[in-house]
């Protein structure tokens, strides 16, 4: 059974109870606790999670995110991993900000990124802050907030940041939102509309060792391209993340793909970048070496088996989806519904069919020895398909041995 993957949800609101948007917060288990040793880790899980396995539009649609973060995070760069439409990190600024943090929270903001100024409970928290002028959101905390200064806290969030919405954060029952609305706060969260929900579903995890290659790779000031098809191509797992990324509509991606190197183009190098940093990052187990071998093996043979060109850069995407239904123990026709990739494709992993559907066929063949299904297949020269075939083998186990070693072979043993 693979593993299951958490995060918890719970909904931000405007005076009409609409939902404006939704905190999305760690969680480990199907309860409510959230239990994470370091609050970094916990963000990048976060945002791991919400954009790399569920996707964007499924956990939030057409609202807005709100995750917790530290400067540090926008400092190091990783906030750009996640699309700055419908997303707001949410930052408490204790202490003032120091000059070089504050120019890196000013650039992302400038770059469409938005940051709600979080945990707010004194005046002295938002006159001694460097953020709110730049805040799109300020959320007060009512529990730790004197009720008399309730209202001289938003008049002045309003003063310094002009079209700031103000949030009621823990409104915890009927009363304390009739009282904030009297207020004139813009938006509430707490349980009296909703505790957190809990959402689950199966893991769709990234080999780590594929992925700390392929980080390794795009810190280079020469990328090569070919270099980083060849890196995300090496595990399936890691093939279908960034396959999934673009089919994320926080980015745009209006379009079916054709091939892996046809999605590295449309995201674009910088955003491969960052998403090799959050997924290497995070905390998620890796696939197993013999299925990413087998899906490395399949690519290189199919890409082989179909015309050159583009036609052999579809086919090697093909074989690497193809062991996918394992790693992740969920049905192919589940699992292509999650992918930008054209209906051929599709078509070839759910059902065999066309060139590449029957590529995939005898690879499958050549991987059990069914001589009588290659001749069904008119596959060629059994001899011809052996060379192919073990060419195939050589070359996947190289490319594993590059990134996580050689394997222990058989005859090494005595």
């Amino acid at each position: 059974m693979t593993n299951e993957i958490f995060i918890g949800r719970q909904p931000i609101l405007d005076s009409d109870r609409r939902t404006f948007g939704y905190e999305l917060l760690y969680r480990n288990g199907p309860n409510t606790a959230m239990l994470s040793e370091s609050p970094d880790d916990a963000t990048r899980c976060v945002m791991e999670r919400a954009l790399l396995q569920w996707g964007m539009e499924k956990i939030i649609g057409n609202r807005f995110g709100l995750i917790n973060a530290s400067a540090s995070l926008v400092v190091s760069g990783l906030h750009r991993a996640m699309p700055p439409e419908g997303i707001i990190f949410e930052i408490c600024e204790s202490t003032p900000f120091d000059g070089p943090t504050f120019d890196a929270l000013v650039r992302a903001r400038y770059d469409g990124y938005h940051f709600a100024l979080d945990n707010v409970t004194r005046l002295s928290d938002l006159v001694g802050s460097r953020l709110l002028p730049h805040a799109s959101i300020v959320k007060i905390e009512l529990r730790n907030t004197i009720e008399e200064e309730i209202p001289r806290l938003i008049e002045v969030a309003r003063e310094r940041a002009p079209g700031v919405l103000v949030a009621a954060e823990k409104v915890e029952t009927a009363e304390d939102f009739a009282r904030c609305l009297a207020f004139g706060f813009d938006l509430f969260q707490g349980y009296f509309f909703a505790e957190p929900e809990v959402l689950k579903r199966p893991a769709r995890p990234a080999n780590i060792a594929s992925a700390m290659a392929l980080l390794a790779e795009m810190q280079r000031t020469d990328i090569d391209i070919d270099r980083v098809e060849e890196l995300v191509g090496s595990d399936p797992s890691l093939t279908f993340r960034l396959l999934a990324i673009a089919n994320s509509s926080a980015f745009g991606l209006d379009r079916r793909v054709d091939s892996l190197r046809h999605t590295i183009i449309l995201l674009g190098l910088g955003q491969v970048r960052r998403m090799a940093a959050l997924i290497a990052l995070s905390t998620a187990p890796g696939a197993s070496e013999e299925l990413i071998t087998l899906g490395a093996t399949r690519a290189r043979m199919i890409s082989s088996l179909v015309s050159g060109g583009a036609a052999s850069s579809i086919g090697f995407t093909v074989g690497l989806l193809s062991v996918t239904d394992a790693i992740y123990h969920t049905p192919m026709p589940e699992l292509v519904s999650e992918l930008p990739i054209s209906a051929e494709i599709a078509s070839a992993l759910v059902d065999s069919h066309g060139e590449l559907g029957r590529a995939l066929d005898i690879v499958r063949a050549c991987e059990l020895g069914d001589v009588a299904r290659l001749a069904a297949l008119d596959a060629g020269s059994l001899e011809h398909l052996r060379h192919m075939y073990a060419e195939a083998v050589e070359w996947a186990d190289d490319l594993r041995a590059q990134i996580i070693g050689p394997r222990l072979r058989a005859t090494q043993l005595t």
